[in-house]
């Protein structure tokens, strides 16, 4: 995402979408009440016909809509501002926003999580592709803000003594694929990672990317998940939050069995940790944003916000994260605590 300019006096923003992260983040920012001004198609009356036509319009918002790993954001609401001609204001309108689009976001207040937000997904970000191998088995995903996207996840023929080409078969299969995805996502980095050699053979074959190998128990989903957890993520993903917030559930569960006050749950627990400026970290289901409980939603942006006043950072955990339903389990609200506060 380009942030085109901020006027923080009266809350304009106007940003470029780069990609598919940017618009969930937008789906995240932008709130009921908030106005946007975008191009838009519009069906009109023109004379006894009617015809879409393109226009500049303001929208008053009412609620966003947002499908992961999709490149479209609708933003629902009713338009304040449009060519007088087309006599179209007051009406009911989804503006669509597509990678690429740019449009004016205008609050009249802007929220230190929201900035932050939007402030971080403008920094540059290395894009990876996550690779892992077995002889017979192999999954590429695409780690994304919203969650990891499996491109492909494929069982290939068995190697034997009596057939021990198939190996190099599977091998230049694999290969083909890691470069027609590394070229269509622009990838700076590769993790290849696998439960026995086969991943060491296949990482020497790459180039023109860097390159990391590490070791899962397989080439499954499950594998994925146990290499989200990985140190080997820090050194490539600093800029996506899968691997941080895998851990920091982690470490907040591993707490809360101790009983050592070093982690919090619920909306309400959070909130009196937030008042002591004590929570480092705090995860936040995706729902809890999204949800048409006006009154939860206040409640939540609200910890938030008090958490990064505070220097705490928050994270969002959309449903496609793996942690996505142990954190649920806990009422969609996790912190981490500087100190203990009982």
């Amino acid at each position: 995402m380009k942030i085109a300019y901020f006027d923080e006096k009266h809350g304009i923003m106007k940003v470029h979408v780069d990609n598919e992260d940017d618009l969930w983040t937008l789906s995240l920012v932008i709130e009921k009440g908030d106005e946007v001004v975008a191009r838009t198609m519009r069906d009109v009356s023109v004379g006894k016909e009617s015809r879409r036509v393109p226009m500049t319009v303001k929208l008053r918002v009412e609620r966003t809509e947002f499908q992961v790993f999709t490149n479209r954001l609708r933003i629902l609401g009713v338009i304040e501002e449009a060519p007088e001609k087309f006599g179209v204001q007051g009406s009911h309108h989804t503006v669509n926003v597509d990678v690429g689009d740019e449009l004016i976001i205008v609050k009249k207040i802007w929220s230190k999580f929201a900035l932050n937000k939007i402030k971080r997904q403008a920094e540059p970000r290395v894009k990876v592709l996550i690779v892992l191998v077995d002889y017979d088995d192999f999954l590429i995903a695409v780690p994304y803000s919203q969650g990891v996207k499996v491109l492909t996840d494929r069982t290939l023929r068995t190697p034997s003594k009596n057939d021990p080409s198939v190996i190099e078969e599977n091998k230049a299969e694999i290969l083909k694929e890691i470069e027609a995805y590394a070229k269509s996502y622009q990838i700076d980095a590769v993790i290849v990672a696998g439960p026995g050699p086969f991943k060491e053979e296949v990482a020497k074959e790459l180039k023109g990317v860097k390159v990391y190998v590490d070791s899962v128990s397989s080439a499954t989903r499950s594998g994925l998940n146990e290499l989200l957890r990985r140190d080997v993520m820090n050194k490539v993903m600093r800029d996506y939050e899968i691997s941080s917030e895998a851990r920091i559930l982690d470490s907040a569960l591993e707490h809360i069995a101790k009983g050592d006050g070093l982690a919090v749950y619920g909306v309400e627990e959070a909130m009196q940790a937030a008042d002591l400026g004590a929570i480092s970290d705090l995860l936040v289901s995706e729902d809890l944003l999204i949800t048409d409980n006006d009154e939860l939603r206040n409640k939540v942006e609200e910890l938030m916000n008090k958490v990064e006043e505070a220097s705490g950072k928050t994270w969002i955990v959309p449903k496609e994260s793996e942690i996505y339903h142990q954190l649920k389990s806990l009422t969609g609200v996790v912190g981490l605590l500087r100190f203990r506060i009982r």
